[in-house]
Order: C-alpha cells, then structure tokens, then sequence
C-alpha cells in the first residue's frame, strides 16, 4: 500500500482565527510537578534500565510538560488532545474564535502552529497492497532472505524484547486466531489511541492496516504462519488517521514516540510517512528531507538518542512524481527498511533515497512485494509494500537484540548494515542492501563466520506440506549429499543423491504428492555433516 505518511514541520502557520486542531509551544518547562530526581514519576523501570545500560543521562527532554500550563489551557474550556514532552507542548482543539484568541494570549505559549481542520477529509491511506490466499509456509522466505531462522533456531524468538507499533489501527487484533498466544500470554502490555485522545486505550477499531503490519512480527500458528519476533511483547499505539492527511498526524507520532519510550520499548516499528497532505501548504519539498526538519524526523532521531531502534518504512512512492522516501524515513539513526521481492530484487514501488542532505537512505531492504501477512480478517494472505518489509526487518532487530543484549543501539544498527549484501557499495534503491543476520550476530559477537566448507539445512517448507516440499540450504560450495525419507516406524521410503549448488539460498523440491498424509522424517547427510528433519504431509 502507499504506505501511510507522516510529515511535521516546524513552521507556524499564521491564520486569522481558524478554528481547527493546533499545537501550541511552551517557553519552557516550569512550575512542574515532576523532577529529573524522580525519574520513576514519568518512565517506566524499562525505560530507566535502558538509559542505564547505554550510559544515556535522563534530561529535560524526558520530563513531561508543565502541569501547569495544561490545567490552565484546560479551565479555559479549550480540549487538550495530547501534550509532547520533546517537542514542550500540546494539540489543542480550537472551537471559536474565543479560543483562539485565548490561547494566542497565553503568556506560556511562544507560538503556535495549525495542524488540520475539524471537520475530517477524505481517506489519504493509498492501499497499495494486493491480497491473495497462499500455500502454507510462505513466510519462510521472508524471514530466510535475511537469515533469520539462524537467530530462532538459536531460541531467540523476542523474549522479553518491548517493540512499539505506531500505525492507523488494529482491527481484529483482539479476536484473530494468529494472535491468540499474544493474547493469551498477555504480551499486549498497552494499547493507546492517540488520534482519538491520549487516554482512549482501544485501538481494535478504525483500520487494518496495524493488523497487517503486527502479524509480520507477532503471528503465529505453528507449521503455517509465523511472525519475526513470535514471542516479543508489544505495545500498540494508533498515531495515524486514515480519514484524512494533516501536519496533525505527524505531532500524534511523536506523542506515540514518547509513549513508547516511556513505557521502556526497545524497538520501534513505524509503517507510516509524510510527504503530501490534504492542505497542499503543509506539503514538503525535496530539500526538506534533511532529517532535521519535520518534527517526526527530529522524533526519531531523539528515539536513538534515548537508546531506541526505529525501523521505518521507505514509502511506496518510487513508481511515482514524487519516487522519494518521505518522512520520518529521512531522520539520521534510523533504520530506513526499502523493499525488495521474493528473489531480492528491488521492488518498482519502494521509494528511493537518498537523503537531502546526502545520505544513505534507505538504509537497508527486506522482502516487500507478495510478503506474507495476516489482514484484519483473520486470513493468511500475502500484501505488498514497505509496510511489510520494515516490520519483518523489525522483528528480527529485537530478535538480534535479545541475543546479545550488552551492545547499544547504534552497535546494533551498524552491525546490521555491515552484514547487508552492498554494504561496500551502496545505492539510492536499496541501501546497504539486504541484512543477514547469522552475519549480524557474528559481527557483534566477535566471531568469525565459517569458511568456505559451511554447510547449514535451514529447514522444510511448507510444513506441513502438500504434493511438494521444500528443502532449504546454504553452502559456499558444491556439496554432495543423500536424502533418505523414513516413516513414522522408520521404514525409508527414498534414498536418493543430490549435488547442491552453491547458494545462500537454495533449494531442493521434493514431491510427495503420491505419498500418504502423515508424519516422516527426512535425513540428510554428507561426508561432514548429518542431521534428520521431521515434517507433515497433510491430506
């Protein structure tokens, strides 16, 4: 889908007494309730272990605006949607013309800037993702391409890693089977929905676009769909309004920024980006995607100055007038996810960097064209877009993170452009190219990828399977190996000798449509190296 945008600018727009949504910016932080000495009023242990862990001083921008200001814009009689901690201030709702003089008259209140109008727009979310029902299994590539099962077989699933999801809703997040361990295990620690107001914590309505996006992380139904990070904790926070496209959105990300951090996460993960708007006076220019100057960028960007990783998408926007990346994929330490196909070539709708200012953008890409996903209807489908390809890339960063969980954020975002595949020859397409995370992992460990002699079965796919299985392989030379299937009572039913290409990703189809639904084994072996498989062939 054209994956939806967010786009700020700190700019304050000067209007006659215009009623609609506006965020007003205080002069400072006085007369506040809450201290840098007692951080544990306004973060969450998470949070504070995180600074501690990386060295990161807790400081201004971590202390909420000014009670204060907000009780005295409240007994006004003007709403306060939400309130920024970065940014020092809040979304107001503007009703009259009263109100606007009122808050213009605030001696606390520097300035302020308009945001969207009252009454809604017209839909801006562009889907660009094209849903069809798939074979068991598929989401196998997805997570092979980047060498993921290497960190699951490891039992590196998400454990105890917080990812924060910014997105437009979650609808049937709450019911779909795919996410019943989710549900069950409450690993669901907060739902916020920050378009609606800061407090309204039910965000299983307004759109299914964060079901889709969730479900490259966190679905799971063994031997047919499983997520990047299956066993990660998330927090679902709904910033994007699908109705309509506003500077407005943009302040909401950053609110939901802070949430995240506040609540301790670790790994951000937002398919959204700004460029063009309904008003066409709050669009961006190509020279405004300097990463200094919307106010999501300068968000994000102060995520990894708190110790947070934020994966985002590119955009979908590279078959178009505009073709670039939007914001905040323009922010500096961030992971900016391009998209590629099921073969790793780039896919026509990712958007393309670079960076006004010049650099590297996107940073790095993952499967984004026919990815597997599960819609807010509760059906395995595939979709196509940045929208995936960021949260798959996502949930193998907290994966990654579990695993080695002493090294920082920006070691672990390094790490991760170093194993991509044109790390040494970047482009505008694709980054740094496609990660691997076996590589990742061997970069941040200190230790040394096997030689040209390595040999790995990454596993069975589709499992279970149905008239053809897939046996999955990499090894840096031909290898000559023997297959033998055996029955449940170990009776072998195939023997046969294979020669194996060198390939990172290769595979081996093996038809099993004259064979007998049930359990078997399948055993592979070579001169170095032996290992039995167990798989399903299902009626």
């Amino acid at each position: 889908m054209r994956f939806l945008t967010i786009l700020l600018v700190f700019v304050t727009v000067i209007l006659n007494a215009q009623t609609g949504y506006y965020f007003a910016w205080f002069n400072n932080k006085a007369n506040n309730a809450y201290t840098l000495a007692n951080p544990s009023a306004y973060l969450s242990s998470r949070a504070i272990q995180r600074r501690v862990s990386q060295n990161i001083a807790i400081d201004s921008l971590d202390l909420p605006v000014s009670d204060s200001y907000i009780n005295q814009i409240k007994s006004s009689g003007i709403t306060v949607h939400a309130a920024s901690k970065w940014l020092n201030g809040a979304i107001v709702k503007i009703e009259n013309t009263q109100q606007y003089s009122t808050i213009s008259g605030f001696p606390f209140i520097k300035q302020t800037t308009y945001l969207k109008p009252l009454a809604k727009g017209t839909s801006k979310i562009d889907k660009f993702y094209q849903n069809k029902n798939y074979s068991y299994g598929y989401a196998a590539n997805q997570i092979q391409m980047l060498n993921g099962d290497y960190l699951h077989n490891m039992g590196k699933h998400g454990e105890g890693m917080l990812i924060a999801v910014l997105d437009a809703g979650f609808n049937g997040v709450d019911t779909i089977g795919y996410f019943d361990s989710l549900r069950v295990q409450n690993r669901i620690i907060l739902t916020r929905d920050i378009i609606d107001g800061l407090y309204d914590t039910c965000v299983y309505e307004s759109h299914g676009h964060g079901t889709m996006v969730l479900s490259t992380m966190a679905g799971f139904k063994n031997g047919d769909f499983v997520g990047t990070a299956p066993k990660a904790t998330y927090a679902l926070i709904r910033t994007e309004d699908g109705a309509s496209e506003y500077r407005f959105e943009e302040y909401t990300w950053v609110t939901g920024a802070e949430l995240a951090d506040s609540v301790g996460a670790d790994v951000i993960n937002s398919s959204l980006g700004y460029s063009v708007f309904d008003d066409s006076t709050m669009n961006y220019t190509w020279a405004d995607l300097n990463g200094k100057t919307s106010v999501a960028s300068k968000a994000a960007t102060i995520c990894a100055r708190k110790g947070m990783i934020c994966s985002i998408s590119a955009g979908n926007y590279g078959d178009d007038l505009w073709r670039k990346i939007g914001v905040p994929a323009d922010a500096d330490s961030v992971l900016t996810v391009g998209a590629v196909d099921e073969v790793k070539n780039y896919a026509f709708f990712s958007s393309q960097g670079y960076s006004a200012d010049g650099r590297v953008k996107p940073d790095v890409a993952a499967q984004g064209m026919n990815s597997a996903i599960v819609d807010d209807a509760g059906h395995a489908v595939s979709g196509s877009g940045t929208s995936f390809s960021s949260p798959i890339l996502c949930g193998l960063i907290a994966c990654l993170w579990q695993s080695i969980p002493n090294k920082n954020n920006m070691e672990m975002m390094e790490a991760i452009r170093k194993s991509a595949s044109q790390y040494t020859h970047p482009d505008s397409l694709l980054g740094y190219g496609i990660p691997d995370f076996e590589k990742a992992y061997l970069l941040l460990t200190g230790v040394k990828p096997l030689t040209c002699h390595s040999f790995i079965i990454k596993g069975i796919f589709p499992n279970p399977c149905y008239e053809t299985c897939n046996l999955y392989y990499s090894t840096n030379t031909e290898k000559n190996i023997v297959l033998q299937m055996y029955s449940i009572d170990g009776r072998i039913l195939l023997s046969q000798s294979i020669t194996l290409s060198p390939s990172d990703n290769g595979k081996v189809a093996l038809s099993v449509q004259n064979m007998k639904a049930g359990f078997y084994f399948l055993k592979i072996h070579s001169d170095e190296y032996e290992m039995m498989n167990s798989f399903i062939i299902q009626p």
